[in-house]
């Protein structure tokens, strides 16, 4: 039986390690300009949006992290594309959407009312980080079974296909 390449890189040691670390260091990561982590779980139980967006944005990043560090060392013949894309939607998730002491960090370069204006839209702006980084996710093959490689001169196949390029 064969995984999804999500479920199928924590089989490896370096790209399930990474994985973990970048998920805890973003779930974590507003508990640092807070002052401690009893003022952010405050903060954090006390949002309703924060419980539902945040912990898909901590898992989808640290699932990012983790396929590229599974397609560079684990997988190398595979391209990582779309690592700029995925770091972006996860710096603009955790800055703007979820971070709630990060937009007054942000307060510091931009003016009050853009401020209040990323304030209000911060459920949004989740949102559409979390579609960015389900986008590169997707573009890393995460959502597909791992490609196993045949013999060598053969056409590699889906793992548990037939060989032709058309079943995914």
């Amino acid at each position: 039986m064969t995984s999804m390449l999500i479920f199928g890189m924590w089989r490896h040691p370096l790209p399930s390690l990474a994985a973990a670390a970048a998920a805890a260091a973003i779930f974590l990561w507003p508990a640092v300009p807070l002052g401690g982590l009893d003022q952010w779980l405050f903060i954090y139980l006390g949002t309703p949006y924060l419980l539902v967006l945040y912990p898909f944005v901590a898992v989808l990043s640290g699932l990012y992290v983790g396929l590229v560090v599974y397609h560079k060392k684990v997988a190398p013949a595979c391209p990582v594309e779309g690592a700029r894309l995925g770091a972006a939607g996860s710096a603009m998730g955790v800055l703007f959407g979820v971070c709630p002491a990060c937009i007054p960090v942000v307060a510091i370069f931009l003016p009050l009312a853009f401020n209040i204006f990323l304030s209000r839209m911060a459920p949004i702006l989740s949102l559409v980080a979390i579609g960015v980084l389900l986008f590169v996710v997707h573009s890393l093959d995460g959502f597909r079974r791992p490609i196993r490689i045949e013999a060598e001169g053969a056409p590699m196949a889906r793992a548990g296909g037939n060989g032709s390029f058309g079943d995914t």
